[in-house]
């Protein structure tokens, strides 16, 4: 089916020049932007069949459960605060959380398809962004004549919708035991200028669409009312706070924002997705996941499954560790070896100072090994990138442009709930440092508008033809 669609294009480069305007121009009126520039998608869908879906499913469940675990393991033992490389802000924050079932509800795990299945290399489990706009832009690619023409349109968009993301959030309040009232007033919190504030308005205005009072609003502005315990923006009172700024932000801002935190930690409300999950957020949690050292904490069935789904990770410290069965120096093994391994900063994020061994000569790799070490970052295992054709309409022809792929699987809940796509002329594929969006399609539904009465998207399997 995609070689249909590009055969397609290839016909007419006019018309696929038109198709690429139209796209555009839908996605810019439905406010597809970040940093205040329009996003940049393109007509290049990446296709998920029905073994995929299934095998995303498995995977997604089993590190949702696994990364619960590391949290409550970090709340409970100084060593697992240590490895998950925290600042003492930080775990203060999260040592204060208002407990709640979940501590991850909404997650992204980025990850590179293989033949093997999923290889799993980032989570981003603070404040996962795209699920939204990636979800209009899967649907709105199906509305091209283009991409009808070819049965696109039989497909489901993969992304989830903000019905989807709303039912998960009321979910999660309704079973609270801070949740005091029916019909809770909502405050999506971040602070003024985040590149992502246009997908968090269209989370309010759903919210809105159901009869709720909602808004996006800064968490300098709320007050703190200890008689009532109420936490409180422009005087009208919120009991659900949809958290979207990033922790490491609130915690560098906590003077300023210190009657927000303390309606958090003492108040009747009730937040998503909470401080403490910041925890499974930091790279060094990969090194728990993969080491023989932690192993005892999981069962032999999710020991496997683990060295199956996530590259080998540790943290850059003079040391001797193990790899692959044998005993290594760690720092002069990576230093040797840039061909198997990547370097990342520990704590950041959007792509950046990571550093692909097999794409950096050997100068530069060991002067980026020691900024690494110095930045308390990490080493993980190298896992080859993916090729994904992108159709590009150059005058009257269309070229045919090889661009480097990752998928980002959201679990809402625990639960598979869809992926995002990303390209980039760059090996290190991130929309901040350039890259694009593609849509992303299955070959198989599952049910993401219906309600979420306990802790999990209700599914149902259909199948589809080409018609």
């Amino acid at each position: 089916m995609r070689e249909d669609f590009l055969k397609v294009l290839k016909r007419s480069p006019v018309r696929a020049r038109e198709s690429d305007a139209a796209l555009t121009a839908v996605l810019r009126e439905r406010g597809f932007r970040m940093d205040g520039n329009n996003l940049r998608a393109l007509q290049a869908p990446f296709i998920l069949s029905a073994n995929d879906v299934r095998e995303l499913t498995r995977s997604v469940r089993m590190l949702s459960k696994l990364l619960e675990q590391v949290v409550q393991l970090a709340l409970s033992s100084v060593t697992f605060m240590e490895q998950v490389g925290v600042s003492a802000n930080l775990e203060e924050l999260a040592l204060a959380d208002s407990p709640s079932r979940l501590a991850i509800e909404f997650a992204r795990y980025d990850f590179i398809p293989t033949g093997g299945g999923p290889r799993f290399l980032e989570f981003n489990v603070d404040s996962p962004a795209g699920s939204t706009f990636s979800n209009i832009l899967d649907c709105e690619y199906q509305k091209l004549e283009t991409a009808r023409e070819v049965g696109m349109h039989t497909l489901f968009p993969s992304s989830p919708d903000v019905e989807l993301y709303c039912d998960a959030l009321l979910a999660a309040y309704k079973e609270h035991a801070k949740a005091t009232v029916e019909q809770p007033n909502v405050a999506i919190v971040d602070f003024d200028g985040t590149p992502t504030l246009p997908e968090q308005q269209l989370v309010a205005e759903c919210l809105q669409k159901r009869g709720l009072k909602a808004k996006v609003a800064d968490p300098r502005e709320f007050e703190f009312n200890t008689e009532d315990k109420g936490l409180y923006h422009a005087g009208e009172r919120y009991h659900l706070i949809c958290r979207r700024a990033l922790v490491p932000e609130l915690a560098r801002r906590r003077v300023l924002i210190a009657p927000f935190l303390r309606g958090l930690r003492y108040g009747e409300v009730v937040t998503v997705n909470p401080l403490r999950s910041r925890l499974a957020g930091n790279k060094g949690v990969l090194e728990i996941l993969t080491s023989s050292a932690f192993e005892r904490f999981f069962t032999p069935a999710e020991n496997q499954e683990k060295m199956k789904l996530l590259p080998w990770t540790r943290k850059l410290q003079e040391r001797k560790t193990d790899y692959l069965g044998r005993e290594i120096d760690l720092l002069p093994f990576v230093a040797s070896r840039p061909d198997k391994f990547v370097l990342k900063p520990g704590g950041a994020y959007g792509g950046q100072d990571v550093i692909l061994g097999p794409h950096s000569d050997r100068n530069e790799w060991l002067k980026r090994l020691d900024e690494a070490v110095n930045q308390q970052g990490v080493v993980q295992e190298y896992v080859p990138v993916c090729e994904h054709v992108v159709p590009l309409a150059e005058g009257t022809e269309l070229l045919e442009e090889k661009k480097y792929l990752t998928l980002g699987a959201f679990a809402v809940r625990g639960e598979y709930a869809g992926c995002i796509g990303r390209v980039s002329a760059d090996p290190v594929v991130n929309v901040r440092r350039g890259g694009g969006v593609v849509p992303v399609l299955e070959l198989g539904g599952r049910s993401k508008t219906g309600p979420i009465e306990a802790a999990r998207p209700r599914r149902r399997r259909t199948t589809t033809r080409r018609p």
